[in-house]
């Protein structure tokens, strides 16, 4: 079926081609009856933009291009929730492209977005190349867990660091003794911050943490429950776990579950993000709070603030912005 045009609207109701041009994108020179009768024309005829070559003409496309390793993770679905409604309550459409955690993969991603031609990018990026590519387009970038890789654009997340300090004063307070991390990926900056604040609170209490605690993997369910085993196995008087994200003490608990350990009296259990699983009465995961929804909209806010700076010819300095991370007390962790 031939794509219907502007041309193509205007034959079918005799008017000339700039007043149905008018029409559609909403400028003035034409009667509101007119206005309205080329609107419904228009929708019966299933006419749709040509986002791009409008892009041309007005050098906006109205689209915000997002860089997400997942969705999958209900931590990355909320946050580009938010991030699609805001864009669309402001009239802006979205691209969204998902790396799967591939670094080559994020780097294709961005040269698509690129082809687009968005007006704006907000991006969760996990690789040096993508991150030094981010630098150098040429439309706002807001990050997300960001500024460690790079302070040349905004970023915006949860104070890790302060997360990580009150995992530790949780488990501390609870009478736990012996606690591992489960960090994420060796460079995450999200787990180098938690790991960071955790090591803080330890210093704070007169405690030294002991390095052998320290598992490296990566925030998914399989390495947290991978871990859980190597841990158990190498420490057999182990009594806690904070582990670098939900998704993660999902698998920790999983394996409790297989050796018959009841979590909270027998083996205390922290996340962090509380995803929308972490308060299922099976799990009722102690965790670390996320402001997801708001992290998203802020983003969101920022980016549409910089493409109107940007077409109305001012600069943006950079900024990081930290929201407030909050205990969330369940079953996992109890006092001792």
């Amino acid at each position: 079926m031939a794509k219907i045009t502007i041309k193509d609207i205007a034959q079918k109701l005799g008017l000339n081609f700039s007043s149905v041009s008018r029409a559609l994108n909403n400028k003035p020179g034409v009667s509101e009856e007119t206005r309205k009768l080329v609107m419904e024309t228009a929708e019966k005829m299933g006419y749709h933009p040509n986002v791009i070559a409008r892009g041309l003409v007005s050098n906006e496309t109205k689209t915000i291009g997002i860089l997400m390793p997942d969705i999958i993770n209900p931590l990355f679905g909320e946050i580009t929730t938010a991030i699609i409604e805001t864009a669309n309550a402001n009239n802006y459409d979205v691209f969204l492209s998902i790396s799967n955690w591939s670094s080559d993969k994020e780097v294709d991603n961005i040269h698509t977005i690129q082809q687009k031609q968005v007006d704006g990018i907000i991006a969760k990026s996990i690789g040096e190349r993508s991150t030094k590519m981010l630098e150098d387009v040429n439309v706002p970038v807001i990050g997300y867990e960001t500024w460690m890789m790079s302070n040349k654009f905004s970023s915006v997340s949860v104070d890790n660091k302060k997360g990580g300090t009150i995992a530790a004063n949780h488990l501390i307070d609870c009478g736990y003794k012996k606690t591992a991390i489960l960090h994420g990926p060796w460079k995450s900056s999200a787990g180098i911050y938690r790991r960071d604040g955790f090591y803080e609170a330890y210093e704070e209490h007169s405690l030294k943490f002991d390095e052998s605690l320290l598992y490296i993997g990566d925030y998914n369910i399989k390495s947290g429950y991978n871990m859980a085993k190597q841990m158990f196995r190498e420490h057999s008087d182990i009594d806690s776990v904070f582990a670098g994200n939900d998704v993660m003490a999902l698998g920790v608990l999983q394996f409790l579950a297989e050796k018959g350990i009841k979590p909270g009296k027998d083996f205390g259990v922290i996340g962090f993000d509380n995803i929308s699983f972490s308060h299922l009465p099976q799990i009722e995961l102690t965790t670390i709070k996320q402001p997801k929804y708001s992290i998203g909209r802020i983003m969101t806010k920022l980016v549409l603030d910089e493409i109107k700076n940007k077409n109305e010819g001012n600069k943006t300095l950079p900024q990081r912005i930290l929201l407030e991370p909050e205990l969330i007390v369940r079953n996992t962790t109890c006092k001792r």
